[in-house]
Formats: structure tokens, sequence, C-alpha cells
């Protein structure tokens, strides 16, 4: 039991006199006010060990050996860098080549194309004129139609060589793919339809549509 609570419990029975009972009171208050007022010991931390000469050589060399093998590295990725950056140049240098060697073949083979063209031409072009010669020399209109004929035979000839072959058109029944219906008359002599006449002929070249044929096409009256 407490000094406070036993004051209490002799001051409730009147059994002591008031000074005895002032005393204990002033105790229990010294008591409570001195453990009120403790205040905790403080923590103490050990102080840092100093290192020693030994090991702060161990230190410095293994710092440096790091620093070392840090270069090292960093002077490989840049050789690695440059290694890339000039594949890279030759790379492009040649891309480059590459286009100007095919820019000069182009040139080549459509010069080439261009040559061979003009060399069929030519005598077709010689037909023509000895065609006209031949027609004023002898003031003959029957001489130059068969001069013309001529040639003309001798330009398909070389057409057909390329690869290149008139559409049928006339009589045949009407087809957008190989057609182009230019006019549409209306009439009961064809079937409808029916392609009356060719316009303008059409070519195909290795079955490939060059120019379709321009045509009339006939419809029935309203």
């Amino acid at each position: 039991m407490s000094r406070l609570h036993r004051l209490r419990s002799h001051s409730h029975r009147g059994s002591k006199p008031t000074r005895y009972y002032r005393s204990l009171w002033e105790d229990a208050m010294r008591h409570k006010h001195d453990n009120q007022s403790e205040k905790p010991e403080p923590i103490e931390f050990e102080a840092p060990v100093e290192p020693t000469e030994e090991e702060e050589e161990v230190e410095t060399e293994k710092m440096a050996s790091d620093i070392e093998a840090l270069q090292d590295e960093i002077d490989q990725l840049r050789q690695s860098a440059e290694e890339m950056r000039n594949s890279y140049l030759r790379v492009m240098a040649d891309f480059d080549n590459f286009r100007k060697r095919q820019r000069e073949e182009t040139a080549r083979l459509s010069n080439f194309v261009r040559e061979e063209l003009i060399l069929k031409l030519l005598p077709i072009v010689d037909n023509f004129e000895r065609a006209t010669q031949a027609a004023e020399a002898e003031h003959s209109y029957e001489s130059l139609v068969e001069g013309v004929n001529l040639t003309l035979r001798q330009l398909h000839e070389m057409l057909q060589k390329e690869g290149v072959e008139p559409i049928e058109a006339a009589g045949q029944e009407f087809n957008p793919e190989f057609h182009e219906a230019l006019m549409r008359v209306e009439t009961e002599e064809y079937p409808e339809n029916t392609i009356i006449d060719e316009l303008e002929k059409g070519y195909t070249i290795s079955g490939k549509i060059l120019r379709p044929a321009r045509v009339r096409v006939a419809v029935k009256p309203d």
C-alpha cells in the first residue's frame, strides 16, 4: 500500500495526530516529485575506429584497380562504336554507289531500247521515201498505194516480232476489257451489243492491253 493510500486510510479513522499525517503526506509528495523528475540515462555511442595505413593502402589499390577496369571497358565501348560507325558509313557509300550504277544501267538500257526501235523504223522510213519518189517520178497513184501498202506490211511485221497483236473488233460481241464504245447506234441489222465497226484499232503486247479498240456498238431501238 502506498504512503498516500495509508495517509488517506489513517485520516478517515482519526487514530493519529494531525502533525503525523502531515509529515507522511509531505514525504509522499517529495517521493512522487523525485520519480517524475528522473531523466533517462543518455545513450553512449562507440567512436568510429580509424583505419590503419595498411587498410587505407589496400582500399586505395582496390579503387585504382576498379577505375582502371572501368576505363578499359569505356575504351572498348568507344572502339566498338567507332567500328560500327565506320561500318555504317561503308554501307551507305556502297548503297549510294549501287543507286548510281542502277541509274546508269537504266539510262543505258533505255538508250539501247530507243536505238533498237529507231533502227527497226529506219527501213520503213526508207520505203516511204522510195514510194513517194516513185509516185512523183511516174506520176502514178497506183505506185504510191503499192509503196504505202508495202511499208504498212513491213511495219506490222516489226510490231508482231515485238509481241504486238491487233485486237479483233468488227462483228465481235462488245467486251469492255478489250473494247471502248465511242458510239452506240440503234439498229435492228445487228444483234444488240455487237460491234458494228472499228473506229480505231486496238493492240495488245505480250497479252497485255496496250490500247483498247475504239468502236461503234449496236443497241436495240426504243
